[in-house]
């Protein structure tokens, strides 16, 4: 017997138990599940649809390379975040439990341990998939940083002033000067 038509009656369940899960690791996460805009709510939106998409292609055993957009999109956002890398890649390992316990009566059957011993694999595949989408986003983040330390545009970010504006600062100051020794 297959997980997908085991789990089949359970799949909304199980998505909305994994999508809460990992909107609490958010600081705000009842903004995150009640909205449902997706302008208002970029994220609970992203991570919504992603986790639809991957809990589909990892319980209909589809081709694990078409995990790789959703995955990606998830990162991305979990990656300029404050989380830890463990943090930012667990989302995945969470479904991993939610299926245990949702077959916490079915486990006991051999084709069933078989079946989930699979999917545990496969779940782990992705699971390195989106650790590699994590690296590379922190990778090209770090690129960009450095890239504006070079350019010197981070001191347009950093809460120090423009080049234009320490010119102009400085010239009013001169100019403050003149006047006070003028008149001393």
């Amino acid at each position: 017997m297959k997980l997908e038509s085991l789990l089949a009656p359970k799949k909304k369940a199980i998505i909305k138990k994994w999508i809460d899960l990992v909107l609490d690791s958010y600081g705000s996460p009842e903004f995150f599940k009640k909205q449902k805009d997706r302008f208002a709510n970029p994220i609970g939106a992203t991570i919504s649809e992603g986790l639809q998409d991957l809990y589909a292609i990892l319980l209909e055993e589809r081709e694990l390379e078409e995990a790789a957009r959703s995955l990606e999109n998830i990162i991305k956002i979990r990656a300029v975040q404050d989380f830890t890398p463990s943090q930012s890649v667990s989302f995945v390992y969470l479904l991993k439990g939610i299926i245990r316990e949702e077959l916490a009566e079915e486990k006991n059957r051999e084709e069933i341990r078989a079946s989930l011993s699979e999917f545990e694999a496969r779940t782990d595949r992705v699971a390195l998939m989106a650790f590699d989408f994590y690296m590379d986003c922190r990778e090209r983040l770090h690129q960009i940083r450095i890239n504006e330390v070079l350019s010197g545009r981070h001191t347009l970010t950093d809460g120090t002033k423009c080049v234009s504006a320490m010119l102009k600062s400085r010239k009013i100051e001169s100019a403050d000067k003149s006047k006070i020794n003028r008149l001393t």
